[in-house]
């Protein structure tokens, strides 16, 4: 009995506090059925209940049950709106319209007043509109225009339904588009208005675009997989064996037919010995071409003098000719033909007089000189090459 008198006692002071701010407003502590003066206090009217802490302070502390059915507890007393039931609203200067019931919001400025319901918004200067509903925007200055959005972050302005930005000076046009990042400015900001994407980017130009399986760098127009426009560094791979890496013409990579294998010492040594030897049977075949003697013509010859020509062709692969001429009652005569290393490969005499040729074969790839002697004296030498 003591109890439930306390009970009585409590709950007329609370209403006594109340009144002074309400006007003398009537309260009820029984309420409609399964309730009673023990676990129920209301207002009998559509008037706010007010729960305050303080109360002779000017500002006391206040949180309130307001007429619409929606809770809120104020940092600035009678400072937010709310005209729809079921939302709770924490801070100060906060507008939730007819349409924005069971709604979360805390901090300062926030307007839903044309937003529609369940939304949690968070920060300051936040804006839902459209009747928009089942939407997040936490941070500052975030403006969410259609359902099911998600804007965190600050001055993020999303567009279409089903879009997200994470980030700052950042707008999203279009059906599921999303941008992540920062612009530069809030009159620059980074845009992404491609459907079914998400943006990436640290200025008012995107430095990736994620679309369809596809990724594009600096570029909104992936063609590939993986399209990157501009420079590619690799750094520190590790070494092995396997195919090659080509590019064709329009920027496309793909895996050569031919196997790239890493050379031991030894062959990298053997490969770079026929690179010499190609280059100095380069050099020879410049040399004899500087000659100009592919071609005999031995209508001048001096007929009191031999002669030893060029042969023809020259380089050769498996036959050549070397033409000569001999005086008539010249002696003993032949033709020697040496390698580069200037062994003996064979000698031939010549005994045909006047104008002759000696075919030469059966010689291995390489360098040769031939030389023409006469009475056990050199009269003339020539180089040749035999390609395999």
């Amino acid at each position: 009995m003591k109890a439930h008198v306390f009970s009585m006692k409590a709950l007329w002071v609370v209403a006594v506090i109340c009144s002074a701010e309400a006007q003398a407003q009537a309260w009820e502590v029984n309420g409609n059925g399964g309730t009673n003066n023990t676990n129920y206090v209301g207002t009998i009217d559509v008037a706010p209940l007010y729960l305050r802490v303080n109360g002779q302070d000017p500002e006391p502390g206040q949180a309130l049950l307001n007429e619409a059915g929606s809770f809120l507890t104020e940092s600035v007393n009678n400072s937010n709106v709310a005209k729809a039931k079921g939302s709770i609203v924490a801070g100060a200067d906060n507008i939730l319209g007819d349409e924005a019931n069971s709604s979360l919001v805390g901090g300062w400025e926030n307007n839903l007043a044309d937003s529609g319901g369940a939304n949690l918004v968070a920060g300051q200067g936040n804006t839902i509109l459209n009747q928009a509903g089942k939407s997040v925007a936490v941070g500052w200055n975030n403006i969410v225009r259609g359902p099911n959005q998600f804007a965190i972050g600050v001055g993020v302005d999303l567009k279409s339904p089903y879009s997200g930005g994470f980030g700052v000076d950042l707008i999203a046009i279009g059906n599921r588009s999303f941008v992540i990042g920062s612009g530069t400015h809030s009159s620059m900001k980074l845009t992404n208005t491609i459907p079914y994407s998400i943006m990436l980017g640290m200025s008012n130009t995107s430095t990736m675009l994620i679309k369809d399986q596809q990724v594009g760098i600096r570029t909104t127009a992936p063609t590939a997989n993986f399209h990157t426009v501009g420079t590619v560094r690799l750094q520190d791979l590790p070494s092995g064996a396997g195919r090659a890496l080509v590019v064709d013409n329009d920027g496309n990579v793909m895996i050569a037919n031919t196997t790239i294998y890493k050379q031991s010492p030894e062959q990298e040594a053997d490969l770079q010995s026929q690179i010499d030897q190609l280059r100095k049977e380069v050099q020879e075949l410049k040399e004899l071409l500087n000659q100009n003697k592919t071609a005999v013509d031995l209508s001048a010859v001096n007929s009191r003098e031999p002669k030893l020509f060029q042969n023809v062709p020259n380089p050769a692969k498996g036959e050549t000719t070397i033409p000569y001429y001999l005086p008539e009652g010249s002696g003993e005569a032949s033709i020697s033909i040496y390698s580069a290393s200037g062994q003996l490969v064979q000698t031939v005499s010549l005994k045909e007089k006047g104008r002759g040729n000696l075919t030469v074969t059966g010689l291995q790839g390489g360098s040769y000189i031939y030389r023409m002697n006469l009475n056990g004296k050199s009269i003339d030498s020539k180089k040749m090459l035999i390609r395999d």
